[in-house]
């Protein structure tokens, strides 16, 4: 199998996978933060905290702004949960999806070299239709994507 041809049938798995989970409803982090409201839903203290991470009651309030303010590792996140009595769930959850993504990323390529030709020709008098030009542009689009040359040469 190409690497194109994986790559595509991973954006596929990947979608569905993203289709598949219910993420917006955790979509949006509490106002306060996910460890300060999980803590006070389970109605642990900053200092309860503290003692089962072995840090201070401050170093948790620190914690938990540092959380609000995208100051705080991953690492640490998982710690925090397992404290919690929590998983941590990572997830990088695209706009659209990642099919959609790799074909607005080949058109946007594919345009850009067909914008250039057309003005050329433009300018010798030889002008080509919008459709005929959007129509080049998917075709070479599809070839990029099925070449796996949407991002450009490593």
């Amino acid at each position: 199998m190409q690497h194109s041809e994986r790559a595509a049938q991973a954006r596929r798995e990947l979608d569905r996978k993203f289709r598949a989970a219910d993420l917006e409803s955790i979509h949006a982090r509490p106002h306060s933060g996910w460890i300060r409201a999980i803590r006070e839903a389970l109605d642990m203290s900053q200092a309860v905290l503290a003692r089962r991470l072995e840090i201070t009651r401050g170093s948790v309030n620190k914690l938990e702004h540092a959380e609000l303010h995208g100051g705080i590792t991953v690492s640490k996140l998982t710690e925090v949960a397992a404290a919690l009595d929590c998983t941590l769930v990572y997830a990088l959850v695209p706009r659209s999806t990642l099919e959609q993504a790799v074909l607005n990323q080949a058109r946007a390529v594919a345009a850009e070299t067909f914008r250039y030709a057309a003005r050329t020709m433009e300018l010798e008098d030889q002008a080509v239709s919008s459709d005929r030009l959007r129509e080049a542009i998917e075709r070479d689009a599809q070839e990029l994507v099925r070449k796996g040359n949407v991002w450009g040469t490593p």
